[in-house]
């Protein structure tokens, strides 16, 4: 198999499609397993060198193509082509996730489901769960990096007081007492919580999305000296602000950011097998 068939993260590889027979070639003519793999004219199992990631590519090229046509995708790229010939590049830029253009426009990107282990799904599934970080450290104003855990007390002097427990935050004291102090407390109590499991990658990034409580959070992290308007670090967890929320750096799924990449190297695995090889 020559370079320019995909066989990994970070692989990029340009062929020539011709829209009127489908079919696949090499820009200088000269042979290629993949070429063949995607033209039907060789069998998976009977490559030297192709892998899951060769088999994923041919896919997507594929419902590429046919997107062109049911959705009219790409259709300004297409329509200024003189020719039956267009030219497909593919950059695979994660394990699952495959990027393509058509005449270097960026056309489509394919995006494949990881699985997460069962271990996995209950990490993040429920937010009952004990607290990672138990020996808080406080905020360190030389990196932006606030530590915040199981033991923490707050009291903000005004009759709020709150201290994190081992899997929840208590409401030590509701303000002036009032219905409405009441319902700040616990929204309060619930967004600290839902920050502490996001930070200690126990939780979606989205923080569970509240409004009410996550401008709370925001605020409250300024209060104890974060910079929130560039990157900090929350319990090991690089953040940012984005669209008025808090989320892991470079997190594009939600899930964290530690265990998503587990299952991209387990994914990557799986993908790096030659199709000879598989059962």
């Amino acid at each position: 198999m020559n370079g320019m068939s995909v066989c990994g993260v970070g692989s990029v590889s340009t062929y020539l499609y011709n829209r009127q027979t489908g079919r696949l070639s090499t820009k200088d003519g000269s042979r290629d397993e993949f070429v063949d793999y995607f033209n039907g004219d060789l069998e998976g199992k009977d490559s030297t060198g192709l892998n899951g990631f060769d088999r994923q590519n041919k896919g997507n090229i594929k419902r590429m193509m046919e997107l062109t046509q049911e959705m009219g995708l790409g259709k300004d790229v297409l329509e200024a082509c003189s020719g039956d010939e267009i030219e497909i590049t593919s950059e695979v830029e994660e394990a699952n996730t495959c990027i393509y253009y058509i005449n270097g426009k960026k056309i489509f990107t394919a995006i494949g489901a990881v699985e997460y282990t069962p271990e996995e799904l209950k990490i993040f599934g429920s937010i009952k769960q004990p607290y990672k970080t138990t020996c808080p450290t406080g905020y360190d104003p030389l990196q932006n990096r606030l530590s915040i855990g199981v033991g923490d007390s707050f009291d903000f002097g005004n009759g709020y007081r709150f201290t994190v427990e081992h899997d929840s935050v208590r409401v030590d004291s509701y303000g002036s007492g009032k219905e409405e102090d009441y319902k700040n407390a616990d929204y309060f109590a619930f967004g600290l919580s839902a920050l502490i499991h996001f930070a200690d990658q126990q939780a979606f990034a989205d923080l569970y999305g509240s409004t009410v409580s996550t401008p709370m959070m925001l605020e409250f992290l300024r209060e104890l000296g974060v910079d929130t308007d560039r990157q900090f670090i929350l319990n090991e967890t690089a953040c940012e602000v984005r669209d008025g929320k808090i989320k892991e750096v470079g997190n594009k799924v939600g899930v964290p950011g530690s265990i998503h990449r587990k299952a991209l190297e387990r994914y990557e695995e799986m993908m790096s097998m030659l199709l000879s090889q598989e059962q």
